[in-house]
């Protein structure tokens, strides 16, 4: 069940948001409850478990608050609120990781990579014909993203991308097609659902992403050949999988 003295525990990795699926069930149950102290109190996943405490909150108080949509409403805030001083306390806290100077850059640019791995993915619903490739990107994850550096120009702002030391350049016009596709789902005439902020602009980088994190278990050809050179061993390293096709249906993309 849920204790309050276990809400300050980091539980949440990128795999369980990058496999989660928010269309479909909650993030967490009052059984299994967690946060993402890491994220921000109105991220998805903070989210949903602001709705699975308040679900939880009115059941276990049934006779004392009635379920209705003040209360509903009152609890849902004080939630969000309480989460967001538990995030602020564990960003704060000396023991773990201040995200201060270089540490929240990174992280800034961590949130970049887990939101265009979700739009992606996000896309993906509204194409029947990319269900295969929703698996491969779900296979790629947040850590298989492309990161970028913010820089100021005569236009405004870009981001300049670094993309994965490790990452086959195969993989990127392949990924270029789900952002193609939600522009052109966010730009439609016929489009009606028009939420959220169109994407920043990003332009291509010269310079590799520094971080040495990298996706096991991947199809061989995923990985850029020097890359997989300077690996020591691969086969108990990498755990590779035999390579696949990164393409996309030929109707879809004309």
């Amino acid at each position: 069940m849920i204790h309050a003295n276990d809400w300050l525990k980091s539980t949440v990795s990128d795999r369980d948001i990058a496999r989660w699926d928010p269309r479909r069930q909650e993030c967490c149950t009052a059984d299994t409850f967690r946060l993402h102290l890491e994220g921000t109190a109105s991220d998805p996943w903070n989210a949903s478990a602001t709705r699975v405490f308040t679900d939880y909150f009115l059941v276990k108080n049934s006779k004392t608050y009635p379920d209705n949509w003040t209360v509903r409403s009152m609890v849902l805030k004080k939630t969000r609120a309480y989460i967001k001083t538990l995030i602020k306390n564990f960003r704060d806290d000396p023991k773990t990781d201040n995200v201060k100077g270089e540490k929240k850059r990174a992280k800034n640019r961590r949130e970049r990579k887990a939101g265009l791995y979700h739009r992606r993915r996000d896309v993906t619903f509204d194409f029947p014909q990319m269900e295969p490739q929703r698996r491969l990107l779900e296979d790629l994850g947040i850590d298989g993203m492309s990161s970028d550096e913010g820089e100021d120009v005569d236009t405004g702002k870009q981001y300049r991308i670094c993309a994965p030391r490790w990452r086959a350049p195969i993989l990127t016009p392949w990924i270029r097609i789900f952002d193609l596709l939600y522009l052109l789902r966010r730009t439609g005439e016929d489009s009606g659902d028009q939420r959220g902020n169109l994407p920043r602009r990003r332009v291509a980088g010269r310079i590799a992403s520094s971080s040495r994190r990298f996706v096991p278990g991947l199809p061989i050809n995923a990985y850029r050949a020097g890359w997989l050179d300077d690996q020591l061993d691969i086969a108990n390293l990498m755990h590779p999988a035999p390579a696949c096709q990164y393409n996309h249906d030929p109707d879809l993309v004309q």
